[in-house]
């Protein structure tokens, strides 16, 4: 796939030129993240290094998956809860790209880390936001393939979130997918059993995830393997439970949609400010945690940033 009115090809002075590249964000199999700022006007960015595998490293002019999707989901009119893709530089063995820096912001796990838990009020106004981003990104044939926490920017002055990394994402279709890339404690329970699974379901059940995650400071199932009956901490409300079961369903095809999981009383039991602060609720938290692990497949990745 080719965009020509898109594509830069360029030695990586330019980019040095610029944007002022600061401290390293994270780094995978992949690369490496820095903030940086634009030399232009101060404003502060995200610097993505990405290596080129070797079946693609010496064809400079080829649209990279993750930019052809973040194109797709940026593309007008954009979603605030989706991060931007700011432009990117082509170059022989790796590919650059600039992307939105929320100041200050912090990722979700790490702010959950440092801060406990999330209590109901502002688990409701996080997950709306994030199925905005989700639909968005439906509605632009884009499958993320890796929600989770670690993958969602809290902007800590707004509470106003943030969809990133969208380096394991891939075109969506109605058919199966065949291969997995992502993170395997988000997984769906029908990749371990067949090998396979379809967008939709996959994503409510990441959703559910992530959801129990943020509240609960800790993972539903020790296994991704084995599931088994999901148990809440007292504190949690009949309606949140119920949402987490619908997103959470052994079969696939008794998962709801977006659209329905948006529709849920507990989504809609009260009126959310997104700009009101940012409340936590550390006493209420789990303290155990079996945390999964990631699995890597070129070119897709998965990895922390210390936004």
């Amino acid at each position: 796939m080719y965009i020509a009115s898109f594509l830069i090809s360029c030695d990586l002075v330019i980019v040095a030129d610029a944007y002022i590249k600061g401290p390293m964000l994270g780094q995978g199999g992949f690369g490496s993240v820095f903030a940086g700022t634009r030399s232009s006007d101060g404003l502060p960015v995200a610097i993505k290094y990405v290596t080129k595998d070797e079946e693609h490293e010496d064809m400079e002019g080829l649209l990279p998956l993750e930019v052809a999707l973040m194109t797709r989901v940026n593309s007008a009119p954009v979603c605030p809860s989706v991060l931007k893709l700011l432009e990117w530089f082509d170059h022989p063995g790796r590919y650059v790209m600039i992307l939105e820096r929320p100041d200050p912001c912090q990722d979700l796990h790490r702010f959950c880390e440092e801060n406990g838990c999330l209590d109901e009020s502002q688990a409701k106004k996080v997950l709306l936001q994030l199925i905005d981003a989700l639909k968005h990104c439906e509605s632009r044939g884009v499958f993320h393939r890796d929600v989770k926490p670690q993958n969602l920017l809290i902007c800590t002055d707004t509470s106003e979130i943030k969809l990133l990394d969208f380096g394991c994402g891939h075109l969506l279709k109605d058919s199966e997918y065949k291969e997995f890339a992502g993170t395997l404690s988000y997984a769906p329970l029908e990749w371990f059993r067949s090998h396979s699974y379809r967008a939709g379901p996959a994503t409510a059940w990441s959703l559910g995830v992530t959801l129990y995650k943020l509240l609960c400071s800790s993972l539903p199932f020790k296994s991704a393997r084995r599931v088994r009956r999901l148990r809440f901490p007292s504190h949690l409300s009949a309606d949140c439970r119920q949402l987490i079961r619908w997103c959470l369903r052994a079969a696939a095809d008794e998962r709801r949609s977006l659209q329905d999981i948006e529709q849920h009383p507990w989504l809609q039991s009260q009126h959310t400010h997104l700009n009101d602060s940012v409340q936590t609720g550390d006493a209420l938290c789990a303290t155990n945690e079996t945390e999964g692990f990631s699995i890597y497949t070129s070119p897709s990745f998965t990895m922390d940033l210390l936004w």
